[in-house]
């Protein structure tokens, strides 16, 4: 059995999809398992033990471009293909491939033409989350008539680094962060996915940070975080670093994995953190189709804070519109310092030191 499974989209999301290649390789292990992913994942998937080969797809080849990637992906003859995020574009491209069973979201009119083994999700309701959806799509193909909805059986996000990556972490810790016990990155941008927290509130807790004895912290940040980053590190004191477009994602990765804590909104680096084993502190809108119930980072070193209003919303937030806006705001700098300070002390109590 040949499977592609297709995750297109952000960086968040496709690590929240990683447990489906792990699950299928649980569950069959003999059978041959291809991810599709955008071009810049590549790195999040590329040395994953339960990935066979990887393929990429933007959505915007040209016609030639898509001829082609379709004759090789028919030449693979793949006996099935689950599309974890639904695009009517990557369907079609699947059948043309000849591809006989498509599994996916019935979450568009055209879904129930192209997804012959489509299945049912209210994602935007809120109710499961995000790397749960992915897991009910898989297991119809791995457990079929015998299917039943994941209960915690499940694995966890799992990023995968070469000795190389790894390296390049030590290094950067041992000549930018010489002698700290903790590492810390503040990453304040969310690339438009998540209501955003102050600038000015995010380099407080990053200055607060650095005054603990043993502590160095860096804000990251990539090109399209500039103004923010730019914002945060008009009020941050000289002992803070700033990391701003400074690694490719490659490169990142295994900067990333050398630290010990990351705090962020809902944003990709937050789970790619999550999935490297450091502690996370994300913040999170209160809107069904942003909170942490849905999109949160996954393990017991993460920790979730979401403003306590009562949210007018019933799926998408009305933004500026909202009497409550920016409601964000209502988190407290000191309730980020100390779930940051709480969930440290829970690593350091789990995971050994080097």
């Amino acid at each position: 059995m040949k499977v592609l499974v297709a995750r297109t989209d952000r960086l968040g999301d496709l690590v929240l999809s990683l447990p489906v290649f792990e699950d299928i390789k649980n569950r069959r292990p003999s059978w041959q398992v291809h991810a599709l992913v955008a071009p810049g994942s590549v790195p999040l998937v590329e040395n994953d033990p339960h990935i066979d080969a990887v393929w990429t797809w933007t959505g915007s080849e040209t016609e030639a471009e898509s001829a082609a990637l379709t004759k090789r992906l028919r030449q693979e003859g793949f006996d099935a293909v689950v599309i974890l995020q639904y695009r009517k574009e990557l369907a079609l491209l699947c059948r043309n491939a000849g591809i006989p069973r498509r599994y996916g979201p019935l979450s568009k009119s055209s879904s129930w033409f192209l997804l012959n083994r489509g299945s049912w999700q209210s994602r935007s309701r809120g109710r499961r989350h995000e790397m749960e959806h992915n897991l009910l799509l898989s297991r119809r193909l791995t457990d079929g008539w015998t299917f039943r909805a994941p209960t915690g059986d499940y694995p966890e996000p799992r990023l995968y680094l070469t000795d190389g990556q790894r390296d390049l972490g030590r290094k950067f810790r041992r000549e930018e962060a010489p002698g700290a016990a903790t590492v810390v990155y503040v990453h304040p941008g969310s690339g438009g996915s998540a209501l955003d927290w102050e600038p000015e509130r995010f380099a407080a807790v990053a200055n607060t940070l650095a005054r603990q004895e043993g502590w160095k912290v860096f804000v990251t940040g990539s090109a399209a975080d500039k103004a923010t980053v730019a914002a945060v590190a008009e009020h941050l004191e000289p002992g803070v670093g700033v990391l701003l477009d400074r690694f490719p994602l490659r490169e990142f990765m295994g900067i990333l994995a050398a630290g010990d804590l990351f705090i962020g909104p809902s944003t990709g680096p937050l789970h790619m953190a999550a999935a490297l084993g450091l502690a996370t502190v994300g913040l999170f809108p209160p809107v069904v189709t942003m909170a942490p119930d849905r999109w949160g980072p996954r393990g017991n070193l993460s920790r979730a804070l979401v403003p306590e209003v009562g949210c007018p919303a019933r799926r998408i937030c009305l933004q500026e519109k909202c009497i409550l806006y920016n409601c964000m705001s209502r988190i407290i700098d000191g309730e980020v310092v100390d779930a940051s300070l709480e969930v440290v002390r829970v690593r350091q109590s789990v995971v050994p030191e080097e």
